[in-house]
Order: C-alpha cells, then structure tokens, then sequence
C-alpha cells in the first residue's frame, strides 16, 4: 500500500518531460528563494559540516555571523503561536547561544554547526521542547548534540561522498545510523522519535545521498497514512528508493541543474515538494505588499 501510494504522487511527477520538470524545479526554487529562502542558513550549515569533516573544524567569519542574525532576527516565531514572555525567553536562549558558542573563527563543536539550521526548520519541536520542558536549555542540547556527533564522525564519514543517483543504497549502514541518531534525539527531547530532525541531519553530512522528507510531504506521497504515525528507517529506506527510482528519468539533466545552482539535486526536489505540500502559499500573498 506504502509504494502504490508514493508511486502514484511520484508518478505524477515523473509523466512530466525532461524540460517541464527542469522548468518545474526553476519554478518551485525560484518561490522558495522568494519566501523561504532570504536568511536560509542550509547552504552555509553543508559548507561547515563538509569542512569538519575534512579537518574536525569548521571556520565561522563576519559574514556568517551576520547572515545568523539576520534569520534570527527575522525569524517569526508568532506564525508558530510563540507570543510574550515565551518568546522573549526562547529567542534570549538561542541569541545566548549565538554569541557564546558561533563567534568568529574556528569550531570543532559540530552540533553548533547545524543550530541555526535545525532550530529555524525544525521550530515545532523546539517548540515543545520549551512547552513541555521548563528547564530546556537549547545550548546544552546542542552541545549534547555535538558530543553524540562527535562520536559518530566514522559512520558519518562512510557517507559523504555518496551520491544517491550513482551508488547502491547501503540499507544496514543506514538503518543503524538513523536509529543512532533516532534514539539520541529522542533522549534530548521529549522522549519520542524524532525521524525529521534526523533526516535533517543525515543530509547536511550527504546532501548528494540523503533525500529530505517532512511530515506533510510523508503523508502526501503516501508514506504516513495513519494518525500519530511517524516515519522510521524502514520508511526511509523506501523513500530513498522512490527517490532514486523517480529520478532516473531525469539522469541526463540532473548534472546541469545541481551546477546551475550549486545545490544537490536532492535538496531542490526537497523545495519544490516543500512549496507543494508543505507551505500555504495562500498565506504568503500578504507578503507582496499589494494594499488594498
């Protein structure tokens, strides 16, 4: 039932022409730019993980400290119902965490590294870590977090040259690594499984091999048809092949696209389905300022 229902969205999709769905993929980054993408700090997260995993450090400057600020900045934390003095106590933490632990020069500290990125995309459950925990402290989270990655810095480096579009699927490996980071997240948190984070994560160690997937877009390819379902590695697993499967039909563009905006494939399609599944873009008309 899982493929029949995946096939279907993902068929619909690959009926397109090689030129509409490079046209598809312009559209949908080029709305994503507009209204995602102004303080997006992915590009600059890839850039630090791939450089501690090269080197165990990874160089922060000027410019990607103000880029940080400007997201936080920025950041609308009332579209997620986080008003008063929650507000004031949240951003407080996570501007202490700025100035305390992403200061200019270098850091060995990994979990720093994704911060802005899991914390700004992954808001609703920061969001109920601060709800449901009264003393969460989001610097101990990801110094914790560094710590657990740290740990596991071989089984990440086994992935990082990997490309989806060119390499077997390596189901063990990955099976064991998303459980690890699974289980570690859940431990940080609330105590439950926390499958989107950990995508998160695995992508930004291999964005060429790591697909992303959100809850929403899990239930709109058919891969969460259930209430209170939630996705694991066996889920995963299935999407990465879909993924793959789909993708095939593409494989004479793929190069061309990914160079024309330096960006993994994976990370685009992760965009336009975002876009599709994901955002009400009905709530975006507000902001192109047309007053009435």
């Amino acid at each position: 039932m899982l493929t029949h229902g995946r096939s279907y969205v993902l068929g619909e999709l690959s009926m397109l022409k090689r030129n509409e769905f490079e046209r598809w993929i312009d559209a949908t980054h080029t709305l994503f730019e507009i209204f995602e993408g102004r303080y997006d700090v992915y590009p600059m997260t890839v850039t630090w993980i791939n450089e501690w995993l090269d080197s165990g450090f990874f160089k922060i400057t000027k410019e990607h400290i103000t880029r940080i600020f400007a997201l936080i900045e920025n950041f609308d934390y009332e579209v997620y119902g986080v008003k008063g003095e929650q507000k004031e106590r949240i951003d407080a933490q996570f501007k202490n965490l700025l100035q305390n632990h992403l200061r200019e020069g270098k850091s060995e500290n990994a979990g720093f590294a994704i911060a802005p990125y899991l914390f700004t995309w992954n808001f609703q459950r920061f969001k109920k870590y601060y709800f449901e925990m009264h003393d969460f402290d989001v610097s101990q989270y990801f110094q914790a977090l560094s710590n657990f990655i740290k740990e596991q810095k071989k089984d990440l480096e086994f992935f990082k040259n990997k490309r989806l579009m060119q390499e077997q699927i390596e189901t063990e490996k990955i099976k064991q690594l998303f459980n690890k980071i699974n289980v570690k997240l859940g431990v940080l948190g609330l105590g439950h499984n926390e499958p989107v984070a950990t995508v998160k994560i695995m992508h930004v160690f291999s964005p060429y091999y790591f697909p992303l997937i959100d809850n929403r877009i899990a239930e709109k390819v058919g891969l969460l048809t259930y209430e209170w379902e939630t996705l694991t590695a066996n889920s995963y697993l299935i999407w990465m092949k879909a993924v793959k499967n789909w993708l095939i039909n593409y494989k004479e563009i793929i190069d061309k696209i990914e160079q024309r905006y330096n960006s993994s494939i994976l990370k685009l399609v992760d965009e336009g389905l975002y876009m599709m599944s994901t955002v009400d873009l009905s709530k975006r008309v507000a902001d192109l300022g047309i007053k009435i």
